[in-house]
């Protein structure tokens, strides 16, 4: 079973980062406690069994590559210079057009976040970032492969970048209320 980085000595640690970066880890955990949305179906499996139906699942996936897909992705990147991360590639995700949406503003998410709402960066926990919201726009991330809200925040005095800069931008998902 594979066990988190800390517990691994250093010459290992990079084979389990690897895991970490190309999602196998996730997929082991939620394979090794699978369950349906309604809970009819549960499975609990042991260590070989997880580690075969992963390698079967990866197996099918690999077989089953869309070139449709591909050329979507690698258009993304070469027309808008972005580097999309490992996360991206996901099947549930479709690559869009780096062009505003057809149906912006109307039939998109409203934004979480108003104007002075005090925010904080939602996974640094220590040594966090946080501020107010003074600005939003709706903008393609490449990260998500998709389009989404991104927020302009004015940092806090006593925020720990405020040191070397007044404002960032975050996008929706990386923020959380603060204070």
């Amino acid at each position: 079973m594979i066990r988190p980085v800390c517990c691994h000595s250093d010459g290992s640690r990079g084979y389990q980062q690897a895991l970490d970066d190309f999602g196998i880890t996730k997929l082991l955990a939620k394979l090794s406690n699978y369950s349906q949305a309604d809970n009819s179906i549960r499975i609990h499996l042991g260590c070989e069994e997880l580690e075969s139906v992963a390698a079967i699942l990866i197996t099918q996936f690999t077989e089953s590559i869309n070139g449709q897909l591909i050329a979507k992705y690698l258009h993304t990147i070469h027309h808008s210079n972005w580097d999309i991360i490992p996360g991206c590639i996901k099947p549930k995700f479709q690559p869009q057009s780096i062009h505003l949406p057809t149906n912006f503003p109307d039939k998109v998410k409203a934004p979480h976040f108003l104007y002075g709402d005090k925010l904080r960066w939602r996974f640094q926990r220590s040594n966090t970032d946080w501020g107010i919201v003074i600005g939003r726009f709706y903008n393609f991330a490449s990260h998500r492969c998709c389009w989404m809200w991104c927020y302009l925040i004015w940092l806090s005095k006593d925020s720990p970048s405020a040191a070397w800069m007044v404002a960032d931008t975050a996008w929706e998902d990386d923020l959380e209320p603060f204070g």
